[in-house]
């Protein structure tokens, strides 16, 4: 309605939208460093006029709704790059923890230790007979397998930290995603389109969705009437579906011995998606749980199985400073009626038709006879020991602890050596008699068992270094094991398909250790700066000006008082009125 009326209505609606505008300026100073806070602004517009007289007269100013500064495809933007950048920065801190755990940077990792292990053998060669030589190859020997064994130990628990991480997080995005159907609902019965806005609910689903975007790689929209979230993980499996989340749940996998991951259907139906997550610090840390770090347990294990068999290939058909009564195998035997070949050792494929000699001394030391054990390519365990048996004063036996036990009879020695003119049947070195090191083929992994053969360990003069002499006497200053060993460093040989050197595989797998620390160090620093950038793009749209809001609050100060003014003047205008007689 026009007149004095309608002036003071006006008045009354602009002191309401200048005093809203000053509160909504108030809310964002005070909000100016609220992580997540977008600022929010009063919209307002003229109110409906009112047509007659001279034509439409104005009726003041209404308070429409109060939103908030937000661009989706920014915020979209930032939830994919978050997703990268924490994939790689978990694969980065995870692969730079393991890269210390090889320790090759000190100067005292396997290279180095490989190295004094070679040139112990090397000094070995040079004085066959040295005990001092035998004792500090024992020692370095112990070295070398004692870091075998701390990097095997290191990584497994390093892999049971990253699963132990990855069941946290699981446990957290759970947590997350009931949160964001929680806030669903609470946005859902709060809002009017065009009318009222949750913007700090709104502000507060953002953050949980970049949030989990972090442990994740997810997508999501709004359905526009209900203003809720709809979140997915691989492209269609829902997460949130309006105010119903979906869980997600680990379980104990019994043959890798770590955790998987599952989504649950509200149903109870449930799917694995450990190795089918793309995004996020769970995708980072399962890939360097189940590929990285068993990649380089297998090739430790490759490499440390060799070595093994190198080294006791060459040692098992040598001979110490003496001769011995008894040796006995370290590999325990399941079935002596197998073949060799097909038994299922370590080193089964390794057996073949050939040959190997003992020969037998008296008390004297004098040469009783020189017998050649023949075994064919079928031959078993109970073969073996018929053989040997039927050497002249010579017995052999499985053992209450089902290793392979051969000795002399009473009064009488014995030693190993290959015969001349056939290869090897690799009998002795597959079972684990008068062999340099040792192992436990059913307790697990080579890097978990090796050891230096007890034998040799207490008694450093029954290390091989050389074969007998052409009387078959114990040739003290003979080297030609410990040369055909030392030789070894600079052999090239099949590993895992690749024609190398001992040395060589190590180095070749340790630079892609190297090699894959590095790429996660540049991805992550190529994704922390996207992201920074897109974070700086939204902070530009949505963050909160202090300049700006003061120069906000001075101009609705302004117009408040104008319309203070206003009211004043309309009150005099209605005195004057009421005055008149």
């Amino acid at each position: 309605m026009p007149g004095i009326g309608g002036a003071l209505n006006i008045a009354r609606w602009s002191l309401y939208a200048s005093q809203l505008a000053v509160e909504v300026t108030s809310h964002n100073i005070a909000n100016a460093n609220t992580p997540g806070y977008s600022r929010q602004s009063l919209r307002v517009s003229a109110n409906y006029p009112i047509t007659m007289g001279p034509g439409q007269i104005g009726t003041g100013i209404t308070a429409k709704e109060i939103f908030r500064a937000y661009d989706q495809f920014i915020n979209e933007q930032i939830c994919e790059k978050r997703s990268d950048y924490y994939y790689w920065d978990a694969q980065k801190w995870s692969l730079e923890e393991i890269e210390m755990i090889f320790n090759e940077s000190g100067g005292y990792g396997i290279n180095y230790l490989m190295s004094e292990f070679w040139n112990a053998w090397g000094d070995l060669v040079n004085n066959p007979d040295g005990v001092p030589e035998r004792e500090a190859l024992s020692a370095k020997t112990n070295n070398l397998i004692q870091a075998i064994r701390n990097i095997d130990y290191n990584l497994r628990s390093y892999q049971r930290h990253l699963d132990s991480n990855i069941r946290g997080c699981v446990d957290k995005t759970n947590t997350i995603i009931d949160q964001i159907a929680d806030l669903n609902l609470q946005i859902s019965s709060i809002e009017i389109d065009g009318m009222i806005n949750a913007n700090d609910l709104r502000d507060q689903r953002d953050m949980l969705v970049e949030e989990l975007s972090g442990y994740m790689d997810i997508s999501y929209y709004e359905e526009e009437q209900s203003g809720q979230l709809m979140v997915y993980v691989l492209g269609g499996t829902p997460l949130v579906l309006g105010k119903d989340s979906y869980s997600l749940s680990y379980e104990r996998n019994s043959s890798t011995g770590y955790t998987d991951i599952f989504w649950n259907d509200i149903s109870g139906r449930t799917v694995n998606i450990t190795n089918k997550l793309d995004g996020g610090k769970i995708a980072g840390w399962v890939d360097v749980r189940d590929n990285k770090i068993d990649s380089y347990l297998d090739s430790m294990n490759t490499l440390t199985e060799e070595l093994i068999w190198q080294v006791n290939s060459l040692h098992s058909e040598g001979v110490g400073l003496k001769s011995v009564s008894e040796m006995t195998g370290t590999v325990e035997i399941s079935d002596p009626n197998i073949s060799i070949a097909t038994a299922g050792y370590s080193f089964s494929d390794k057996f073949q038709a050939g040959d190997f000699d003992i020969v037998v001394y008296d008390s004297d030391g004098n040469v009783v006879g020189r017998n050649s054990v023949s075994l064919a390519a079928n031959a078993t365990a109970n073969d073996l020991i018929t053989a040997i048996g039927g050497v002249g004063n010579m017995n052999a036996e499985i053992d209450s602890d089902n290793k392979l036990h051969i000795y002399a009879d009473s009064g009488y020695t014995f030693a190993i050596n290959p015969n001349s003119s056939s290869d090897s049947n690799n009998a002795l070195a597959i079972l684990g008699v008068n062999t340099f090191f040792s192992w436990d083929a059913d307790a697990g992994a080579f890097t978990q068992t090796i050891d230096l053969n007890s034998v040799v360990s207490s008694d450093t003069e029954l290390i091989a270094a050389g074969y007998l002499d052409s009387d078959n006497k114990i040739a003290r200053g003979d080297n030609q094991v410990a040369l055909s060993i030392y030789g070894l460093q600079d052999k090239v040989i099949d590993i895992a398909g690749t024609n190398t050197t001992l040395d060589g595989f190590y180095s070749s797998f340790v630079s892609e250790v190297g090699v894959h620390v590095q790429n996660a160090q540049i991805n992550e620093k190529y994704n922390d700066t996207l992201l920074a950038q897109y974070i700086k793009r939204k902070e530009s749209v949505t963050g909160v000006n202090l300049d700006e809001e003061m120069a906000n609050l001075l101009k609705f100060q302004h117009a408040y008082q104008a319309a203070a003014r206003l009211i004043s003047i309309t009150d005099e205008m209605m005195q004057t009125l009421l005055s008149i007689k």
